[in-house]
């Protein structure tokens, strides 16, 4: 049985340390770490070739010479070109530390997962984590509830709307992985994350372990950050009231019609990678979610209620009503 995590890194020499030696130290024997990193014109390459030559047998160090463009890009051209060979592969970003016993956690749930819907179903575990400030002082024991996520609702037509699987929470096995490679890269995925997830949830399954096994960084230079949920507060910002960083509900509007382009241009996508592989019921769902931008509003909240588009609150839900 093979384990294998993919670290993609970019110019994260102040963090990388302790990552690595966070999974080299995981209790699940023979977890073996490729760390592919994107150009970075800091030390963290040398700081990866440190490591490979200290752990040949574990460490596999990949430099690219040309800008992935982007994180998504990055992890899944990683994925299609060196996953072949494992079981089970899981992501790490470069700046967050794993408690020693994630993958052997994760593997627990994923092998009972195998048994029970057998190893060629498509799996995806993903587990929770706990929130520290840059020095590592925890902010949060739970991302989850933090942000006010529900893992619970990982259906595809709510996942179009909106993902609650994070990158480095997550494993798949090796029947996920061989569907994501037998496809491109997707050209526009919201993030790696999120288009794994869209997989899983069309052709296999997705199991949350609620339990945080690793701490996920807040620190400047996040590609994503966490940010509390709160009903009163996310209803302001959305109305440019109050907020931080001063920006006017114009530009909230403006931020929100490019989230939603976002999300209608990775369901086309989907549609397009996978149309022939899906159910026609899953077709029609893609179709349906694709359209909303075309339509009037009544047509829209009727859709929205209609295909199950919605959030997991209802103030997040009336506000998409509103404002798609």
């Amino acid at each position: 049985m093979t384990v294998l995590v993919i670290l993609c890194s970019r110019n994260g020499e102040k963090y990388l340390h302790a990552q690595i030696l966070s999974i080299l130290k995981q209790t699940e024997p023979g977890v073996r770490l490729l760390i592919s990193d994107d150009v970075s014109t800091d030390s963290t390459a040398r700081i990866a070739r440190d490591y490979q030559e200290l752990y040949p047998d574990r460490v596999q160090f990949v430099q690219r010479t040309e800008p992935s463009g982007g994180a998504a890009r990055h992890f899944m051209s990683v994925l299609h070109s060196f996953g072949t060979d494992a079981d089970y592969i899981l992501f790490a970003d470069q700046d967050d530390v794993w408690h020693p016993e994630k993958v052997k956690e994760t593997l627990r749930i994923m092998l009972a997962a195998e048994e029970k819907y057998g190893a060629d179903t498509p799996l995806l575990v993903h587990c929770d984590m706990r929130i520290t400030d840059e020095a590592g002082n925890v902010i949060s024991p739970s991302y989850v509830r933090y942000q006010q996520m529900s893992p619970q609702r990982n259906s595809l037509n709510r996942l179009l709307i909106q993902n609650n699987v994070t990158g480095g929470a997550m494993m798949m096995n090796r029947a996920l992985a061989r569907i994501l490679r037998r496809h491109p890269v997707p050209e526009h995925p919201v993030m790696h994350d999120h288009w794994i997830a869209l997989t899983a949830a069309a052709f296999g399954k997705i199991i949350f372990l609620d339990k945080a096994l690793y701490d996920y960084r807040q620190h400047g230079d996040n590609v994503l950050g966490a940010a509390k949920g709160s009903r009163v507060r996310e209803v302001l910002d959305r109305l440019g009231l109050f907020r931080k960083d001063g920006k006017t509900k114009e530009e909230m509007d403006r931020y929100s019609s490019g989230v939603y382009t976002a999300l209608f241009r990775q369901a086309a996508e989907f549609g397009r990678q996978y149309g022939k592989e899906l159910s026609p019921k899953q077709v029609k769902l893609l179709q349906a979610f694709v359209s909303l931008r075309k339509m009037n509003r009544a047509q829209k909240i009727f859709t929205i209620l209609k295909y199950g588009f919605t959030f997991n609150r209802l103030h997040r839900t009336v506000g998409e009503c509103m404002f798609l």
